[in-house]
């Protein structure tokens, strides 16, 4: 009479958990690198996204926008540009936008990866020799700015390149020169 098995043996068990266990040591990190670096790309589109909305705004307005919200709604004569002069009323009805389409905070601020934020306000910054108009992006700890900075300046330099970061969770990108 034969005897019908039901079942696993222990030894078959542990040696499919050993090769489980194998596998997932080796997959995993491969894994988790692939996410952060999918990370740094969306926070580089990000930016990248403000930086074209800015030129088509100016394009349109021949102004540089004061903020992100000018970027999504339409301009008024009593709100300032970058520059801190009001937009003039011929102007105002050259707004052609929306010129982001992104779904801003409350408070104006646009969300992005590494729990950061787009700030709302722009400001012109002096760079060496050329003035920009710059885009605030914060928090950031240095090893995710390092990450977004190998991504948009094909290096990570928190002090060179259109991306840079201070000693505090700020960095700051230069979208575009102001002219």
């Amino acid at each position: 009479m034969t005897s019908k098995r039901l079942g696993f043996t222990l030894p078959e068990v542990l040696v499919t958990i050993a090769i489980i266990a194998t596998l997932a040591a080796v997959l995993l990190p491969a894994l988790t690198g692939q996410i952060s670096k999918g990370d740094s790309t969306r926070a580089a589109e990000d930016l990248k996204a403000v930086q074209s909305a800015i030129t088509a705004f100016v394009s349109d307005v021949r102004r540089y926008p004061g903020n992100l919200d000018h970027l999504t709604d339409p301009i008024t004569a009593s709100d300032f540009d970058a520059l801190s002069s009001t937009y003039p009323v011929g102007l105002v009805s050259k707004w052609n936008g929306p010129y982001l389409n992104k779904q801003l905070e409350s408070n104006g601020t646009l969300k992005t990866t590494f729990g950061a934020f787009i700030q709302s306000a722009f400001t012109d910054t002096v760079v060496v020799s050329s003035t920009y108009l710059a885009v605030r992006f914060e928090p950031i700890s240095e090893a995710d700015f390092n990450k977004l900075d190998a991504v948009i300046d094909d290096a990570a330099n928190s002090s060179t390149g259109l991306l840079r970061r201070n000693a505090s969770s700020t960095a700051t990108f230069f979208a575009v020169p102001v002219q």
